[in-house]
């Protein structure tokens, strides 16, 4: 191997880890605000009060702020999109995704809920939001 190979390898190697570095801090340094907490609390606080009364709705505003924060973390794409790239965030992916499924299904047909169905659901977008640092 000749000097300047090695040079050149070195080069790509530091610029390499450069990147990488760069593209972590900015995945991983992101925070909510304070603005952006109170914004998620009270809205929260819509929920609980909804899911009485309006299960529904409850169910699909708890999804709208979970698409919320996962923006001001700057995921892009549907929620969906954001779910799967933010996948490393949550301790529970899979319930966060049948949450999210519900809200789907509420969304595209007619559904039959049960108050265990709701509570399950809002129970696991409450978690998904803790994950993320939302501190209720």
């Amino acid at each position: 191997m000749t000097l300047s190979t090695i040079f050149l390898l070195i080069f790509l190697l530091i610029t390499f880890l450069l990147a990488v570095f760069v593209f972590f801090k900015q995945t991983f340094s992101k925070k909510l605000n304070d603005e952006d907490v109170v914004y998620v609390k009270a809205h929260w606080e819509d929920v609980v009060q909804a899911s009485e009364d309006d299960p529904v709705k409850a169910i699909m505003d708890a999804d709208k702020i979970l698409d919320y924060v996962l923006s001001r973390y700057g995921f892009d794409g549907s929620l969906g999109e954001k779910l799967k790239s933010a996948a490393h965030k949550f301790s529970d992916i899979n319930g966060v995704w049948e949450a999210h499924k519900l809200r789907n299904k509420i969304a595209h047909e007619f559904v039959e809920l049960t108050r265990g169905d709701v509570n399950i659901a809002l129970r696991r977008f409450h978690r998904a939001l803790k994950d993320l640092g939302v501190k209720f």
